[in-house]
C-alpha cells in the first residue's frame, strides 16, 4: 500500500489543498462508521445524506485527511482536500493506496440488463478448466477462491473494490471477472479500474427511478466499452464481447475501440472484420440444451448445457466469446461450461418430490419475467403458475408491464410483495394490476403475505403443472419500511413440500 499522504494525491484533481501532506495515511472511507485512526473520509452526497454532515463523527474517530466537493470548516490539524468530484476522488485514492492492482491482473467486467451473474459463474467454470485462479464479483456474493465475502452490491464500491482486488493480488490471482452495474458506471465505482474484456449482454428497461431516460442508461452500460483501449502495457488480451442480438449492440460497438467478438442466435454473420459467434441447430429437452457453436459460419464445437432457459445459450455464446479472447482453447472451455450445472436463483429448479416443477428465478424487470415465461413454455408444463411482486422505491413505470407480461403468458398468476422497501405493498400491487387489467384477463389474485403467496401457488399446483416464483432469486431478505427480515423463496418452497409430504407418510 501507498501510505504517504503527499504520494497518494499525486494523480488527484484537487481545487484546494489546506494542510500538512506529511501524514500516513492507514485507510480510506466514505462510511463515517468505518472510519479508522489515520484515514481520509471522503464526504459523498447521495440522495438521502450528505457525507459532509458527518465530518464531526469521521474526525472524533480518527480521520486525519478530509475529502469534500466545497471548503468546510475543520480543525488545524486535520488535512481537507477540496476536489471537483468526490466520488471520483474516492475512485483514485483508493486506486493509489491499493497499489493499482487491476493492473495485475486480467480483468472482465460484464455489463447488462440481465445475464450477467449466469455469465460469471460460467467464465469462473471455464477458467478454472483452464487451471487459472480467477475471483468473482457478483449480486450473489464475491468469491476469493475458498473466501465467500457476502455482496452488499452487485459492483462494491469503489474502496471495497480496489481491496477485494488488491487481495486478489497478494494472493496470485490470475484473473478478476465482475458483474459493472449502471450505477457503479455512472458514480465512477469502477473509475482506476483497466478492464481487458467489456461483455455487452442486452438491455431492457430498468433503474429508470435512477437514470431517469431509457437514453441515460444506455450511456451508462457503454462507459465500460469506451473505456476500453489497446494502449496499455498489460499483458492480456483486449476485447469487446457483444450480444449482436440485442438492437442496441451497435450503440455499444460505436463506442468500442478494441476488437469485438459479436455472439448470437438471429443474427447473421454479415461482417468480416467482427467474429461472430452463433448458436445453431438448438435442442431442448428437461435438463438443458444441445447446440452447435459456429464461428464466423465454420462450426467450432458442439455444446451440451445443463441449465435451463434460451437465455443461458446467450450466457454460454458470451462465456465462450470471453474463454477465445483470452487464449483459451475451445475444447477447454466446452468441459468448463458443461460442468456448469447450477446457478443459484436463475432458473433453479427445485425437487422435494413434487409431481409438478418449481423453478426459482431472479427475473425482477418485464423482458426478464417474459424470457423466463417463454423459457417455461418451451417445457411443455400443463399449465404455468406465476408468484411476482415488484420491488419499492423503484422504477414504477415497469409494475404495469410486469403484470400484463405475467398474465399474458401464465394461466394463473398470484401477485405478491417482492422488497416493498418504503412503500405500502398494497400500493404496488395495484400499479401491476393496471397492466394485468389492460389484458381483460382475470386469471389472478393477489395476495400481499409472499410466503402465504407461495403456499397458495403450491396447493393449487397440479401434477406437470410448473410454479415459477419470481423476483427474488438468491435474495435472503425482504426489506419493509421498518424492518429487513429474512426470507428465502427456497427455503419456504422446501419448508411448504417437506411439511406436505410428512403429512401424507403420516395419513
Amino acid at each position: 500500500m501507498i501510505n504517504n499522504l503527499k504520494d497518494l494525491i499525486k494523480s488527484l484533481d484537487t481545487e484546494h489543498i489546506y494542510g500538512n501532506l506529511d501524514k500516513k495515511i492507514e485507510g480510506i472511507t466514505a462510511d463515517s462508521r468505518q472510519v479508522q485512526k489515520g484515514s481520509i473520509f471522503i464526504c459523498i452526497k447521495g440522495s438521502k445524506e450528505d457525507g459532509k454532515n458527518y465530518v464531526p463523527e469521521a474526525i472524533s474517530r480518527g480521520a486525519i485527511v478530509i475529502g469534500a466537493e466545497e471548503k468546510i470548516e475543520v480543525p488545524s490539524d486535520i488535512t481537507l482536500l477540496v476536489v471537483p468530484d468526490s466520488r471520483k476522488a474516492l475512485a483514485i485514492l483508493s486506486r493509489n493506496f491499493y497499489q493499482n492492482p487491476s493492473e495485475q491482473l486480467g480483468l472482465i467486467g460484464i455489463t447488462g440488463t440481465n445475464g450477467k451473474t449466469t455469465i460469471c459463474y460460467m467464465v469462473e467454470s471455464i477458467f478454472k478448466e483452464q487451471k487459472l485462479k480467477i475471483g468473482v464479483l457478483g449480486t450473489i456474493e464475491y468469491r476469493l477462491g475458498a473466501k465467500i465475502i457476502p455482496a452488499s452490491t452487485t459492483t462494491p464500491q469503489s474502496v471495497d473494490l480496489q481491496r477485494i482486488l488488491a487481495e486478489m493480488v497478494k494472493n496470485k490471482f490470475d484473473y478478476a471477472v465482475m458483474e459493472v452495474s449502471s450505477h457503479a458506471l455512472v458514480q465512477d465505482r469502477t473509475l482506476g479500474c483497466e478492464f481487458d474484456v467489456g461483455v455487452f449482454t442486452n438491455l431492457t428497461r430498468d433503474h429508470l427511478d435512477f437514470h431517469k431516460t431509457f437514453e441515460n442508461y444506455l450511456s451508462a452500460k457503454a462507459k465500460l466499452f469506451e473505456g476500453l483501449t489497446t494502449d496499455s502495457t498489460k499483458k492480456f488480451p483486449k476485447f469487446a464481447v457483444i450480444n449482436k442480438d440485442d438492437p442496441h449492440s451497435h450503440y455499444i460497438i460505436d463506442r468500442t475501440k478494441v476488437p469485438i467478438i459479436a455472439y448470437g442466435i438471429e443474427s447473421p454473420f454479415s461482417d468480416s472484420k467482427i467474429k461472430y459467434l452463433k448458436a445453431e441447430n438448438i435442442k431442448l429437452n428437461q435438463n438443458g440444451f444441445k447446440f452447435i457453436v459456429t464461428l464466423n459460419g465454420e462450426k467450432l464445437t458442439e455444446i451440451i448445457l445443463h441449465v435451463i432457459g434460451k437465455s443461458n445459450i446467450y450466457n454460454a455464446l458470451a462465456s465462450i466469446g470471453v474463454g477465445l479472447s483470452q487464449n483459451i482453447d475451445i475444447g477447454i472451455i466446452k468441459k468448463g461450461l458443461e460442468k456448469v450445472k447450477r446457478i443459484p436463483g436463475r432458473f433453479e429448479l427445485l425437487d422435494v418430490g413434487q409431481k409438478f416443477i418449481v423453478v426459482i428465478d431472479y427475473a425482477h424487470t418485464d423482458d426478464a419475467l417474459y424470457r423466463t415465461l417463454i423459457s417455461a413454455k418451451e417445457l411443455n408444463p400443463k399449465r404455468i403458475i406465476t408468484v411476482f411482486g415488484c420491488g419499492g422505491d423503484r422504477d414504477r413505470t415497469k409494475r404495469p408491464l410486469m403484470g400484463e407480461v405475467a398474465v399474458t403468458n401464465s394461466d394463473f398468476c398470484i401477485v405478491t410483495s417482492d422488497n416493498p422497501r418504503s412503500e405500502d405493498p398494497a400500493k404496488i400491487a395495484l400499479d401491476i394490476e393496471i397492466g394485468i387489467k389492460r389484458t381483460g384477463k382475470d386469471n389472478y389474485k393477489i395476495i400481499l403475505e409472499r410466503y402465504e403467496a407461495i403456499k397458495a401457488a403450491l396447493d393449487y399446483a397440479q401434477e406437470k403443472d410448473m410454479v415459477i416464483i419470481a423476483g427474488k432469486g438468491h435474495e435472503t431478505s425482504q426489506i419493509f419500511k421498518d424492518k429487513i427480515v429474512y426470507f428465502n423463496d427456497t427455503e419456504v418452497v422446501k419448508e411448504i413440500l417437506n411439511k406436505r409430504n410428512t403429512h401424507k407418510s403420516k395419513v
